[in-house]
């Protein structure tokens, strides 16, 4: 299969047919002759490019459920698109797009800052001007290839229960309330319930940075979504390894740790300290 064909898959999203193969549809969002010249080029390499001009002409962008990727192009004023990035992840172009539909953000600006807002929003990547085309399309490819139909519609560890498909968290049918940051963190560490995720693990594959960033980030949405769980009920799920990132404790292994805000001795064969908060 050519990276810009669609692959034929029975598991069609909910509300839409099945994929049937042909090239990928490529939605991009923006105007003015950079935007353009990435669509031409984007065209030349096989993609059904759409265009919409504004995040208000998004509905008219396309059909029903067809769209593959969104892109969202260069924009010298971003607020516009961040609120229709928003907007899209909580469903209000369901008719037309899936809320879970791939999302790349092109940002202007190379301050972590806006990369950082981006992110928020409900990017799955972003990529920084000076933008190479040769590095936009590798990141177009990446995202074509991860077919949501691969993610578990509901994940459940314990009494936790995540619904992907709505993007709702419940612990013992007690919903939580989580930021989008916060439930991208869960979902990835409720994966693989009990493994220790690095903090540059996260980094790179919750918040998509491709090199070191500040662990800063990832302290500061773990703590948020420690408070999150406790005020459902799930207080002590989210475990730091000191020095070493975060994992996800299910239930069933809570009798074996020690009580909240508790320390464990390091081990003979050198084992980190862990805490809960």
């Amino acid at each position: 299969m050519q990276p810009h064909e669609r692959e034929t898959n029975p598991q069609a999203l909910p509300g839409s047919s099945v994929v049937s193969s042909g090239p990928a549809v490529l939605l991009l969002l923006g105007e003015g002759p950079g935007n353009d010249r990435i669509a031409s080029e984007l065209a030349l390499d096989g993609y059904e490019i759409r265009r919409a001009g504004d995040p208000a002409a998004l509905h008219a962008g396309c059909a029903r459920h067809d769209v593959d990727l969104v892109i969202f192009g260069l924009a010298p004023q971003p607020g516009a698109g961040l609120a229709a990035l928003r907007a899209l992840r909580a469903g209000e172009f369901a008719t037309e797009i899936d809320p879970r539909v791939r999302v790349l953000w092109m940002s202007a600006a190379s301050e972590p800052t806006n990369v950082l807002r981006a992110f928020d929003a409900g990017a799955d990547d972003v990529i920084r001007a000076p933008i190479m085309y040769a590095e936009l399309l590798a990141r177009v490819r990446a995202l074509l290839r991860r077919n949501v139909a691969d993610v578990p519609a509901v994940i459940r560890c314990g009494a936790l229960q995540i619904d992907t498909a709505v993007h709702r968290a419940t612990f013992d049918q007690t919903h939580i309330e989580l930021r989008r940051q916060e439930y991208a963190l869960l979902v990835h560490l409720a994966r693989d319930p009990g493994r220790v995720y690095t903090k540059d693990e996260l980094l790179r594959d919750v918040w998509g940075y491709c090199s070191n960033g500040t662990t800063r980030t990832v302290n500061t949405h773990a703590s948020r979504l420690r408070r999150a769980l406790a005020r459902a009920g799930a207080e002590g799920w989210v475990r730091s390894t000191w020095g070493v990132g975060y994992r996800l404790t299910p239930d069933r292994q809570m009798a074996t740790l020690p009580a909240a805000g508790a320390w464990t001795s390091a081990t003979t064969n050198g084992a980190a300290h862990e805490q809960t908060a």
